[in-house]
């Protein structure tokens, strides 16, 4: 029986318009009246965690944010954290610099930007994704090395991840194999509009979504077969191998959906209240 319900959120939660679906609310919040614990479980920052949570019936019982590197209730201060030492950051801004890729920097309460997330958000509007960000107080842009580490000082050490940003995917794999190289971190790399525009998530080692899932499980007393996850992108990967029971997204590629157990249907087609209804509300075998 399934009692804690791991949703990614976009191209999952959300729809192609970054929104909840009706669909979705309406099954999580059945969901959780079944008695399953939700956990949003996303790359994005602790404050899109909490808003998205937020915009539901009833808030998420738990909020994976940062690709796993902060666990916590809604307005709670975190069970588990997973973030990354500033040496391990200030070696990610010295490989991106020696080949023109800039970071952004995820930490609790804010997210440092570069010029190179500037040109990349330019980017994906373009071709019609919205991210909304310059009139956020919680969105900092570092445009220098020392604002860099103005920022570290500020924060103190709680970086949770880190992005790289370039206009060439080609430069990402590069910076990408000499982070491998160097080890030390979880890197989570993600191409858009078919490799087009490339950039790389990268988490201390050890930390990402699956991780800090079958953590929190732990912590309720959930075994691995009670734990469902739903997600579609490269950083779910972790998350859909931790899980018993994983289902892939209708838009998930499709080498996401071979690591899932099943597939569901696309996130506009209300694919989580599919999955949900046959699993958790039904108790189903399959899609």
């Amino acid at each position: 029986m399934i009692k804690l319900l791991a949703l990614d959120l976009d191209g999952t939660l959300l729809d192609s318009k970054s929104g909840i679906p009706a669909g979705h609310v309406r099954a999580v919040c059945r969901a959780q009246q079944a008695g399953v614990q939700v956990a949003l479980c996303t790359g994005r920052s602790l404050n899109d965690a909490a808003a998205f949570s937020g915009a539901l019936e009833a808030p998420a019982d738990w909020l994976i944010s940062c690709n796993g590197a902060d666990v916590r209730r809604p307005g709670q201060p975190p069970v588990f954290t997973g973030y990354m030492e500033r040496a391990l950051f200030e070696r990610l801004l010295d490989a991106g610099a020696a080949r023109g890729a800039e970071p952004c920097m995820y930490t609790p309460e804010r997210v440092y930007y570069s010029r190179a997330f500037e040109r990349f958000v330019d980017s994906i509007r373009v071709q019609g994704c919205r991210l909304d960000y310059e009139n956020r107080p919680d969105y900092v842009p570092a445009y220098t090395r020392e604002a860099w580490d103005a920022a570290l000082d500020r924060e103190g050490g709680a970086v949770c991840k880190a992005i790289l940003y370039h206009d060439d995917p080609a430069v990402v794999d590069a910076v990408l194999d000499r982070l491998r190289a160097e080890g030390g971190y979880e890197l989570a790399p993600s191409a858009m509009f078919g490799g087009k525009i490339k950039n790389v998530e990268v988490n201390r080692a050890g930390v990402n979504k699956g991780t800090a899932l079958l953590a929190l499980a732990a912590k309720l007393g959930v075994p691995r077969d009670g734990v469902m996850a739903i997600g579609d992108s490269d950083n779910d990967l972790a998350m859909l191998e931790a899980a018993g029971l994983s289902v892939a997204m209708g838009n998930a590629p499709d080498y996401v959906c071979a690591a899932a157990q099943y597939r569901t249907a696309t996130s506009d087609e209300n694919g989580v209240g599919l999955a949900i209804e046959r699993f958790i509300l039904n108790g189903e075998d399959g899609i």
